[in-house]
């Protein structure tokens, strides 16, 4: 039997036990348990994920391999008009590409690199550069633009000195996005000390067994607007609507 068969008969079995437990074992802590699962492995399409080992949603979406928490965030918020550069080039410059008007990313994994060149759409611009320091981190320098959304997802020994870069290239209101960020002290302090307000988003991450943090640093004069004019937006793994209006 193959992993993908199998795993899809998980999948059916997780429903279906759940369907044909008694009502008193469903109002006890297991419902609880049984939400959780197919929230997290189903719903997030992190079960999909851990199978096809790459970062997607339940329908096979492209994600960014950062947390769910910080996904939720930026889902909700309008890029449409927006420039993104980001260091590391990979299915978050699919995400990226599908809400952003330009994207710019820095990859130096020269086989990586053609696997994202070729699949990324005409409004990405994909750069390979040696896994060198002034060579990586200057393809930001070279652009000469200002970016409304900065991330910084590479080699952990270089993001130091892209953070230094990403605040002189943030545009006014913009954000840079740290993976990673509890693994990155010194990163996030540069950027803590660049006066930028700092939101964790720790949680889980697709396809990963364990949490970690990606967190969101805020010009003060943060200005993107969420989408369809509401926020927040539900998460995918929400059954209940909205409350009514007091």
């Amino acid at each position: 039997m193959s992993k993908a068969n199998s795993d899809s008969r998980r999948i059916r079995a997780l429903k279906n036990f759940s369907r044909i437990l008694p009502d008193w074992i469903l109002t006890t802590k297991a419902r609880g348990v049984l939400q959780l699962g197919n929230a997290l492995l189903l719903q997030y399409g992190w079960l999909r994920s851990r199978r096809e080992g790459k970062p997607i949603d339940a329908q096979g979406n492209p994600l960014p391999w950062i947390t769910y928490p910080c996904i939720d965030f930026l889902r909700q918020l309008d890029f449409t008009d927006r420039a993104v550069f980001e260091w590391g080039a990979g299915y978050s410059t699919l995400f990226w590409s599908e809400k952003a008007k330009r994207i710019v990313s820095v990859e130096a994994d020269p086989s990586w690199y053609e696997i994202v060149k070729r699949t990324a759409p005409s409004n990405c611009e994909v750069r390979l550069t040696p896994r060198e320091l002034q060579s990586y981190v200057g393809v930001i320098e070279e652009s000469k633009d200002e970016f409304d959304v900065v991330s910084i997802d590479g080699p952990g020994d270089f993001r130091p000195a892209c953070a230094h870069a990403a605040i002189k290239h943030l545009k006014h209101g913009g954000i840079i996005i740290l993976d990673n960020s509890d693994q990155s002290l010194i990163t996030a302090q540069i950027l803590r000390n660049a006066d930028l307000i700092q939101v964790d988003f720790t949680g889980f991450v697709p396809g990963v067994g364990y949490p970690h943090t990606t967190s969101i640093f805020f010009h003060r004069a943060y200005s993107f607007q969420p989408l369809d004019g509401v926020q927040p937006h539900p998460s995918v793994a929400q059954p209940n609507p909205p409350w009514p209006d007091a």
